[in-house]
């Protein structure tokens, strides 16, 4: 298993600092939910009553308000998406993910649900953590591009629910076949979800805890990227609006010692004196050089 490109990477990581740049109070404290019984008490059946119970209590972790207006709308397969026997697994490609999932009304929110996700449990939360998402951007005043509502429901603390969803082994009627409930891949989402646990300082063992074996390694090597790379980790947690940019450096995974290493280079680099120069630095470069200075002040100190 691979880490996602480079471009894949840097639109994560532009794309949560544009949420945190924005609306940085409405992702300040999110619980990392799990599916448990502890997040989701609430008794299940097939039916809508209780696939808008789920939605509500889905709501009640992000900042949207809890009283917005919902009307279901349940979608059956079709030939083209769908298949032969109606199961989530059983369409040409075996994913759920890139439909719309959410249409603004007058007083609300029209809310899109495949009726073959229903039976199945990391389907349904996935698809519903990608509609809170999309409910979020929507309230915000935010474009919903492909992917963005996903970004939204991690920073809302949908990580574990979203990566679940992004690979998921179900029947077909040509037998087991992988089903995705997201257009993100399970590794750009366990990427953002390993953002979200250095963002919040929230345990890795939780994170891990509910993951299926697929994604507990995504997530492992995308852990690893992240502490690979403290300065951006700091950046998107206290200064993400300068990374809206997507100019930012990308290191590569490194072991302990090298991360180690790697934080004494850049030590030593930026305080040494510069050299001397027919051209006096700008304003605007001294100002980026004492923020790197800060940050790595930051970073070395919490060690």
């Amino acid at each position: 298993m691979d880490l996602p490109s480079d471009d894949a990477l840097r639109w994560i990581v532009r794309t949560y600092a544009r949420l945190r740049a924005r609306h940085g109070e409405a992702f300040a404290a999110p619980a990392l939910v799990q599916p448990t019984g502890a997040f989701f008490p609430d008794e299940f059946r097939l039916d809508a009553t209780s696939v808008e119970r789920l939605l509500r209590r889905l709501i009640g972790y992000s900042p949207v308000a809890d009283d917005v207006g919902i009307e279901l709308a349940f979608v059956e397969p079709t030939q083209e998406s769908g298949g032969g026997c109606g199961s989530s697994a059983c369409g040409p490609t075996g994913s759920t993910g890139a439909s719309r999932s959410v249409q603004e009304l007058e007083d609300g929110y029209r809310v899109f649900v495949a009726a073959n996700d229903v039976p199945n449990p990391d389907l349904l939360t996935t698809s519903l953590a990608r509609t809170v998402g999309a409910l979020v951007l929507h309230e915000a005043g935010e474009e919903v591009d492909p992917g963005d509502d996903e970004i939204a429901g991690v920073a809302c603390g949908f990580g574990v629910l979203l990566a679940s969803g992004a690979s998921v082994w179900a029947k077909s009627c040509g037998g087991l076949r992988m089903a995705q409930a997201t257009a993100l891949s399970v590794e750009e989402l366990t990427v953002a979800l390993a953002l979200f646990v250095g963002i919040h300082d929230a345990k890795v063992s939780d994170a891990r805890a509910n993951l299926g074996a697929t994604q507990r390694e995504a997530f492992d090597l995308a852990l690893a990227w992240v502490e690979s790379n403290p300065l951006l980790l700091e950046t998107l947690r206290d200064r993400p609006a300068l990374l809206e940019t997507g100019l930012f450096d990308l290191e590569p995974v490194r072991g302990l010692v090298g991360r180690w290493f790697h934080k004494r280079k850049l030590d030593k680099e930026l305080r040494a004196p510069a050299a001397p120069s027919s051209t006096p630095l700008s304003e605007d470069k001294r100002r980026r050089l004492a923020e790197a200075r800060a940050l790595v002040d930051e970073v070395l100190g919490s060690e």
